[in-house]
């Protein structure tokens, strides 16, 4: 068969309406083949091929068309396709490799036959560790990682189709397309109405659903919004007490890695670098920054916020504080770095990278960033974006465009721990009186003295009094007693160690309290011991 898809549902119908003038007979039965196949997208993809028609020829349009249905449709896998076709497929990829395992002679013609199948559908294989092979074909045979790693190409590839086709933009669905963000909505009403249905409980009897704990922790968007606010305004009340400055810097990518024009037309010198390419980029171009600063001493400090242009394209704003002598070099060094690359084309000395000094009569360097932040999490005392959008909208998609490609919208550079931070909130009053000061500051969440006491803002992370603790999850056997460690992970491999407390002057405190299991409902029924405990 040609397609799955109905050729008589609405979609492909007005589609192949939209460009019925264009090209020859087989070139209709081409375009039809392929919005059948692509139907969700169809009416956008005709749109985009008479455009093609019009501003070249339909030689062009079909070329085009062709390399966008290439990149979406893989053999059987089809990315375009609704949730319960793709867990279907991925079920088949899994038992493919289950096959061809078995029918290997040796475990590593097994890893081999199964990366082949693998790099058929374009993914990511997994790793060997250790020259350690059998976790790498358990994750291979296992349909839930194939399900995983479909979802995340699904979501990828179709943004960037999208947004080389003009459909991520001012114009159209600033910064994601809606087809997008409309799936990662339908995603977090599905985790959502999972996290109200499952429940944990204690060795103590106490039970909790998981959307409880989620709402009470940084995944709660107020709650992320409110404490990075106090670490920012923390960082600001050190500067201030060491005399030192505030700089707003932001960096741009070159002219090549943007997809649309302000008026949302295509990109003349576009080269479809995709939006995860860009953000690496910049990434790389921070690092040669941030060695060059360190080999000459100079350590700024403060908070990286990542935000996409209307194209989903990305640009970093870095609010940072340091010694007043340093801010020329600081300024010189990144100017420097961010024209490297295609510095003399036009626009590039305005737009690749700006410098504003905070002034302090003017506004607090935290009242500068407040409206970065709120945009880019939930809106929060904002009724427009730049572009005229409702706010809350806004930030929706700019969150989906966040989680789309993976991109870490907010980090702090230099001082203290974070992990460290919260751990100390946790933890029950020390007996160490310098100990017991550190941890009153955190628990009252003031971030300056926080950081003080850790030896400031420009030291190291190696020369920090606190160190996270770090150790393999630990059950309970509710019959026996026995404390057990987790050293293999799902599929076979060493497992994680995860955050346990920290470590102060070479003294572990392991600050976990409880084990935890999981139930699907909130009753007696699921007692202590009758799930898999998550040690807390």
């Amino acid at each position: 068969m040609w397609h799955k898809f109905d050729t008589n549902s609405p979609h492909v119908i007005y589609a192949d309406d939209l460009t019925a003038n264009y090209g020859t007979n087989d070139c209709r039965q081409l375009r039809q083949h392929i919005f059948s196949d692509l139907s969700p997208i169809a009416v956008d993809l005709a749109l985009y091929y008479a455009k093609t028609v019009e501003c070249f020829n339909y030689d062009q349009a079909n070329k085009e068309l062709l390399e966008i249905h290439e990149r979406l449709r893989v053999g059987d896998l089809n990315l375009c396709a609704d949730t319960n076709e793709l867990k279907e497929t991925a079920k088949r990829c899994a038992e493919k490799c289950r096959i061809a395992r078995q029918r290997a002679k040796t475990v590593e013609n097994s890893y081999l036959a199964c990366l082949k199948i693998i790099k058929h559908y374009g993914l990511t294989p997994p790793i060997k560790k250790d020259d350690d092979i059998d976790p790498a074909l358990n994750r291979m045979s296992d349909w839930h990682w194939w399900f995983r790693k479909i979802k995340t190409l699904r979501l990828r590839n179709i943004e960037a189709v999208a947004r080389n086709i003009e459909l991520v933009s001012r114009c159209r669905s600033a910064y994601a397309s809606d087809y997008t963000v409309k799936l990662k909505r339908r995603q977090k009403e599905n985790n959502r109405r999972y996290l109200a249905s499952t429940f944990i409980s204690n060795q103590n009897g106490e039970s909790f659903s998981l959307q409880d704990l989620s709402d009470r922790s940084v995944s709660n968007p107020e709650i992320r919004r409110s404490e990075l606010m106090v670490r920012i305004k923390g960082f600001e009340m050190v500067a201030g007490l060491l005399d030192h400055v505030g700089e707003f810097y932001t960096l741009t990518t070159p002219s090549r890695m943007h997809a649309c024009l302000h008026n949302g037309q295509t990109n003349p010198r576009f080269d479809k670098t995709t939006t995860l390419q860009a953000h690496e980029y910049l990434t790389h171009l921070w690092a040669l920054v941030r060695a060059e600063l360190h080999r000459q001493g100079i350590r700024p400090y403060g908070f990286r916020v990542v935000e996409p242009h209307h194209d989903g394209t990305p640009h970093w704003h870095l609010l940072f504080f340091m010694p007043t002598e340093h801010r020329e070099k600081v300024r010189e060094v990144m100017r420097r770095y961010a024209l490297a690359d295609s510095g003399d084309e036009p626009g590039a000395q305005t737009h690749r990278f700006k410098a504003i000094s905070i002034d302090p009569s003017k506004g607090t360097a935290a009242g500068y960033i407040a409206k970065y932040i709120a945009k880019s999490i939930d809106g929060h005392g904002l009724e427009q974006d730049l572009y005229g959008n409702d706010a809350v909208e806004a930030a929706e998609r700019i969150t989906a465009w966040a989680n789309i490609w993976g991109i870490r919208q907010f980090q702090q550079i230099g001082g203290p721990s974070v992990t460290v931070w919260r751990q100390l909130r946790k933890m029950e009053k020390a007996d160490d009186e310098e100990l017991e000061t550190i941890r009153q500051a955190a628990t009252a969440s003031d971030w300056a003295a926080f950081m003080l006491a850790m030896g400031g803002p420009e030291i190291p992370r190696s020369a920090h009094v606190i160190k996270p603790l770090y150790d393999y999850s630990r059950q309970l056997n509710p019959k026996t007693g026995e404390i057990v460690q987790t050293l293999k992970g799902q599929y076979g491999d060493a497992a994680s160690r995860q955050v346990a407390g920290m470590v102060w002057h070479d003294k572990k405190y392991d600050i976990r309290k409880h084990f935890w299991v999981l139930s699907s409902r909130d009753s007696e029924a699921s007692q202590y011991g009758e799930a898999a405990a998550v040690p807390y």
